[in-house]
């Protein structure tokens, strides 16, 4: 018998593997063209420029995360494929336009206050239109319908029209500027946006029915805990590179983006993850989380990540090639990149946590769980940066993702959820 659940076991964790490559693979797609586009923008911009860039990039993610407000991952624990069907889809698609528009309408006036005369202001107020035309909006309609073609063609579009758009831009045009750079990022979104638009829009949207307010207070309430977790989560490793900017010098913040980029690339890919693990647990009654299934995937993504911290010199110059690299500018990447991958092991112990809390709808627990660790992390990084040494940044920026892990471990040891 004990074989037999062993077995089981270890299918389950293979097709979770399995399931999250897929999502992460056409996801790479326009990753991997993304980190091509960005040795261009680096090359173009130079080094102070670019770490200005990130800090706009990291603004936009968070500001998606708000328009966001954690229905992805909601939609796709409570309603699965139910989501894509009928007036609940109507309602749904409803609800994440709203949400879009007043993300953008906040993005608008975070700009106009926060960001007004800082290098990235005009760059701010274009990617909130470009909030409007997010390649990734529909991405939640394919996973939960299981479009998983029509998913691939919408990465695809994307990739090519990312691709021929922002080459034209970067290498024939030579835009050297924020502001342009964030236009024609805006621009080469729309095609794959409008795929989406095509394969999940109907003029059934248009109509507002007198149970869509209803629906939206139901989801906002059911959503709380989600949008916290998500939100809480840009008080982990953003709190990096805004602490940088705000406590070291131009340079390092330009040497601290490339090492800072790669992780968050991986880090997304992890999200992947979670969500085909959800998909997986939605097909079994199991309380008990397995030790061995922890094991396996932690192994796995700390082989993928290896050469974040064996060969960080080399890896730094294969993915960002065409970036103006002096001596020290790479130095600091190598190290700011070794000590920030550890984030991905942290992330990969986890995962296994918090898609079974997810599944199980304990999403106030996790919600609580996250925001103390997001608000221990800002603090640590916020009197660390104004008192140390800037090489220590990235090691603080470890603090929330430790005792998050921790918090996780702790809950499940307490209730004897953990089984090997």
């Amino acid at each position: 018998m004990e074989l037999k659940h062993l077995f089981y076991a270890s299918l389950q964790a293979l097709k979770n593997i399995k399931i999250g490559v897929f999502i992460s693979l056409v996801n790479i797609l326009i990753q991997g063209v993304s980190v091509l586009v960005q040795n261009v923008i680096a090359n173009n911009l130079g080094i102070v420029k670019f770490g200005y860039f990130g800090i706009l990039q990291s603004d936009y993610t968070i500001f998606c995360a708000l328009a966001d407000f954690g229905m992805a991952t909601l939609i796709l624990a409570f309603f699965g494929k139910r989501a894509t069907q009928g007036r609940l889809f109507t309602n749904i698609l409803q609800l994440r336009l709203s949400m879009t528009a007043l993300s953008a309408l906040a993005m608008v006036i975070f700009a106009c206050t926060v960001r007004r005369g800082s290098p990235v202001f005009l760059g701010e107020l274009v990617l909130a239109l470009g909030l409007l035309f997010q390649h990734a909006f529909f991405d939640w309609f394919f996973i939960c319908g299981q479009f998983w073609k029509k998913l691939l063609i919408s990465k695809v579009l994307h990739t090519i029209s990312y691709t021929t758009i922002m080459g034209i831009a970067l290498c024939y045009f030579k835009f050297d500027s924020i502001p342009a750079i964030a236009c024609t990022m805006v621009v080469a979104a729309i095609p794959a946006f409008g795929f989406g638009v095509r394969q999940a829009f109907s003029t059934k949207v248009l109509h507002f029915g007198r149970h869509m307010s209803a629906f939206f207070k139901l989801m906002f309430k059911a959503a709380g805990p989600y949008a916290i977790a998500s939100l809480a989560s840009f008080a982990y490793l953003p709190v990096g590179l805004y602490t940088v900017a705000s406590f070291a010098s131009e340079y390092f913040l330009g040497a601290y983006n490339f090492a800072h980029k790669l992780i968050i690339l991986a880090s997304g890919l992890m999200v992947h993850f979670i969500s085909s693990s959800l998909i997986t647990l939605h097909q079994t009654d199991s309380k008990t989380l397995h030790l061995r299934d922890q094991i396996v995937f932690t192994l796995f993504i700390a082989a993928a990540c290896s050469p974040f911290w064996l060969f960080p010199e080399y890896t730094l110059r294969i993915i960002f090639f065409a970036a103006p690299w002096t001596n020290d500018v790479l130095a600091t990447s190598c190290f700011c990149l070794r000590i920030l991958s550890i984030s991905l092991i942290l992330q990969a112990t986890r995962m296994g946590m918090i898609s079974t809390m997810l599944k199980e709808k304990r999403t106030w627990t996790y919600g609580i769980m996250i925001s103390v660790g997001g608000l221990v992390n800002i603090a640590v990084c916020l009197a660390g940066g104004n008192l140390l040494d800037n090489k220590l940044i990235p090691a603080l920026t470890l603090t929330g993702d430790l005792l998050l892990s921790l918090q996780l471990a702790l809950y499940f040891i307490k209730n004897r959820r953990i089984r090997w």
